[in-house]
Formats: C-alpha cells, structure tokens, sequence
C-alpha cells in the first residue's frame, strides 16, 4: 500500500491553507493535505463524513502514515453523515443545516444500507421536479431525527438524467464559467499540489476544457482565457522549481516530477493546434516532443520525472507513460519525427507491463505487471489513438480492454479523478458499451461531485480513507472541476461543441 502515496509525496509542494471550517476543504490535517478528505452531498453544499468512524490524523510535524485497510471501508459512502463545512450561499446552510448534524436518512426513510447513491438519486429527482428535497437529521442534544427540507435550483426535466443532452451542456458551461473566473492574470492557477509543474497541468486541464466547449485562439467566448493559459504552459512547462518541478535533489532522492507537466502541455497545445494551428504552437510542440523522447526511461516507460528512482525507489509508473506517448502523437501531428526506436520500446514496455489481455500493468516490473486497470490501460490506448497506432495489434487490444473495464474508475490508483478524466475520455472515443458502462458507473459521482457555486468537487475512496490523505484534495477544486468539465464536453456534439476530437483520435491535425 505505500505506492498508494506515491503521487501524493511525490507531486507535494508548499500548501494552500484554508481557515478552519471554510469552504471547501476546511483547513489542513497536516502537510501532506490541503485539507479534510470529505464527501461533497452535490448542489446541497455541504460536506460530511462518516458519523461513525473518527478520521485518521496526520503525524504532527509531518512525514507519512501507512494505511489502514481496516479504514478504508467501501466505495459506496456510510450509512450515517456528519456533517463538516457549508458552502455559505448553498442551500444546505440557507435551510439551517449545521456542522455537526448527522445525516440519518432522506424523504421518509432511513438509509438501511451506504448512502451515496441513495442521496444521489434524491438529488436528480429533486432538481428534475419542485426542487425540494427533505433530510431526515439527528442534532445534537435530541433523541429523534428532524425532517429538514432543503430547496435547490429547479433544473427541469432534463435533470433527471444530468450525464445526457441539456443538463450534461449545462453543467459543462457551468463549470466553464467558474474555471474562467478563478483563472490568474498570467494564465495560471494557484500552486497547489506540485508547485508550479502542478499549476501547468492545471492550466492544462482547464485549457481542454475551454477547447472542448468551442473556444480556441481565434474564436469563442474563453478564447482570452485559453490564450494565456497556452503562454504560460509554453513558458513553464518542465521548468526548474520547487520541489514538484525539475528540482534537484534532496537527501540524495529524486523529487522531479516534471513528466506530469511536459505529457500535460503537449496533450493542451496539441489539441489546441488542431482547433487553431499557429506557427508559435507548432513550435512550442515540436521542443515539447524533443523533450517527451529523451525522458523516456532505458525500459521503454516513462516516470513522475527524469533523474533515476524516486523517493520510493521505483522509476516507470504507466499513468504518465499513457500521457507521454499522447504528446508525443501530438508532437508527431504538428510534424515533429518521433524516432522509431522510442516507439518501439514504448511497445515493448507496455505489452511486457500486460498479462497479454490489452489491461496496462502499473510497470514492467515483477508484482507490479498484469494489473490493468481503466486510468492506465485508457491512457495508454488513447495516446496510440493520437500517435495514429489506434489500428496496430496491440491498440486493438488495449480498446477491448477498455470496452470491457470502462466502468472501472473505482479500480484504480492514488488519483481517483485520473481514472475518472482518462477512463472518461476513452469510454467515450470507445462509444456503444463503453460508454454506457462508463456512466453506469460515474453518473452518481458526477451528482455527488456538484457544488452550488458550479465547481466539481473530489470526494473520498476506499484507498484515501486507508490513507488519511486524499491527493485530489490536495490538487484542489480546479483539477477535478476541469477533469469532469473535459469528461462531460470531450465528446463533439453536432451543431454544438465541438469536443476533443484530437485526443480522441476521430481527427489528425496537420503541421
């Protein structure tokens, strides 16, 4: 289970404290989260955790806490909610909803069983109809739960079915607009997890986004927003800096996770070059696919960065080999000449990190080969869609593994919105069954995920309550909110946005 806190120590940089109590993640537990690691109840506004189970504390004065697997618990929530933080202009806080109240049941009924997709669909039904929706809620110093109703925005109809049509288009725009007002000046976000290398991918994830809805350099209501956001991942992408960048070593261990950066910038820039090819953009690709080919490891894989074994002593992990292999097919749409030696070890690699069935291992390595699961093999599938390999035996085989295990995001490692965003992309490049297990699966996370002020929230796993640390937290609302944004507009609609068809190998840009 310690590779479960790979990416979180390895991508941790200076973080962003938040007062106590407040929105919407409630100060620090410690130096490894920007803070608490709980449940988002949707458009309510409000969070909660387990009511019977203490939260794990992180160490004081920092360093690292093994696992628990005893705490990790299932997937599917509790069967009672404490209540933690309030969004103040949320409709939980506006019908008297207090920290410390306990969640017991919804309508009528108490939960009999975990209670995330119960709550889940009462919320759908709710926004679909009158817009209310009532809690059942034990507070302090009473004996009998309390009947609390709560009035959230009437959405329509359509609400019924918030994965499809004009409810999927209204969550998109909605989480456009809140990824352009919390956009910095310099076409950034604020360092969270990772530093500056992390600020990169967040502009990156944002930028597809925007692309995703219509806007690109020469058109579209956030072109400003993509336009600085291109300039500063071209300026930044792979820089020297703190900790999560290319920085130099500590204590005589790795820390450059610059990899996460570079693969990021060129997937944006490169989807962006489709959309609107310039001049500058080719550029910036072809130095970016340069970069890609020589950080490629002697096996074929690629890491958190260059520089030899990590803190933990490993090197390859295939999340980052996936994203890799994508920028490079970028890199080779705007012309750049990826050597056939690179492609063939990447080949190699990832058929030996394979039990042979197209499912991408976590490496090649002995123990850590063979476990496919949908972030990865998704990943790894969609940069051979872009490289134009989509066709070659083992993409072929990569796509019926994602056929099969789209609705998989659960199975995953470390980030749950990595498989979510990738397993997203892919199910929907895959379409059919693919997609309908994809969102069999995150339809009640999308539900849960929304907030009131439009952002899309990280939410607890079995493997980051084991942990007491939850690296999508500690990344921030930005990353998952322009993860579900580019899952909900990554698919082009006919006579409306116009997706990611670059990522998702239905189009090829030229140089």
């Amino acid at each position: 289970m310690q590779r479960a806190l790979a990416l979180l120590l390895l991508l941790l940089a200076a973080p962003v404290a938040e007062a106590e109590g407040e929105w919407p993640f409630g100060g620090g537990r410690g130096p490894l989260s920007r803070g608490k690691d709980l449940y988002n109840l949707g458009i309510l506004g409000a969070k909660a955790r387990d009511a019977d189970v203490e939260p794990i504390a992180m160490p004081q004065g920092g360093g690292m806490r093994r696992s628990d697997p005893t705490r990790g618990g299932n997937d599917d929530g509790p069967l009672r909610l404490r209540v933690e933080l309030l969004h103040p202009e949320g409709p939980a806080a506006k019908a008297g909803l207090v920290s410390g109240d306990i969640i017991t049941g919804v309508g009528r009924r108490a939960f009999k069983e975990p209670c995330l997709e119960a709550l889940a669909t009462a919320l759908r039904k709710a926004e679909a109809g009158k817009g209310k929706l009532t809690l059942l809620v034990q507070r302090a110093g009473k004996t009998k739960p309390e009947r609390i109703e709560i009035t959230v925005p009437s959405g329509g109809k359509a609400f019924s079915k918030p994965a499809e049509g004009a409810a999927r288009q209204a969550i998109f725009d909605r989480a456009l607009r809140w990824l352009a007002d919390r956009q910095a000046s310099g076409g950034g976000y604020a360092q969270t997890l990772s530093g500056l290398n992390g600020a990169v991918v967040q502009a990156s994830v944002a930028g597809l986004a925007w692309i995703a809805g219509g806007s690109h350099l020469d058109a579209g209501p956030y072109k400003d927003n993509v336009r600085r956001a291109a300039e500063f991942v071209i300026a930044n992408a792979g820089k020297r800096g703190a900790f999560g960048g290319a920085a130099p070593m500590r204590g005589g261990r790795n820390w450059d996770q610059s990899n996460w950066g570079v693969a990021h910038a060129a997937i944006f820039i490169g989807e962006l070059n489709g959309h609107s090819p310039k001049p500058h953009l080719r550029r910036a690709l072809l130095g970016m696919g340069a970069d890609l080919a020589k950080r490629q490891e002697e096996s074929g894989g690629w890491a958190h960065g260059p520089g030899g074994p990590n803190a933990l002593g490993y090197v390859e992990l295939n999340i980052v080999s996936g994203l890799a292999i994508a920028g490079l097919g970028f890199a080779a749409q705007a012309g750049f000449d990826v050597p056939e030696e690179v492609l063939a070890k990447a080949d190699e690699y990832l058929q030996e990190s394979s039990a042979g069935d197209g499912g991408i291992g976590y490496s090649h390595k002995p123990g850590q080969r063979g476990q496919g699961n949908i972030g990865r093999t998704a990943g790894c599938w969609l940069g051979y869609l872009v490289l134009g390999r989509g066709k070659s035996g083992w993409g072929q085989k990569m796509k019926r593994w994602v056929g099969r295990g789209a609705g998989g995001i659960f199975g995953g490692h470390a980030s749950l919105m990595q498989h979510i965003l990738l397993g997203g992309v892919a199910a929907h490049a895959h379409g059919g069954k693919a997609e309908s297990a994809y969102w069999k699966a995150a339809l009640r996370e999308l539900t849960l995920a929304r907030a009131p002020d439009g952002s899309l929230q990280p939410r607890p796993w079995r493997e980051s309550l084991s942990m007491g640390s939850n690296s999508d937290v500690s990344f921030g609302e930005v990353w998952t909110t322009a993860a579900w944004a580019i899952v909900l507009g990554c698919e082009p609609v006919k006579g409306g946005r116009p997706g990611l068809p670059y990522w998702m190998g239905l189009k090829r840009g030229g140089s």
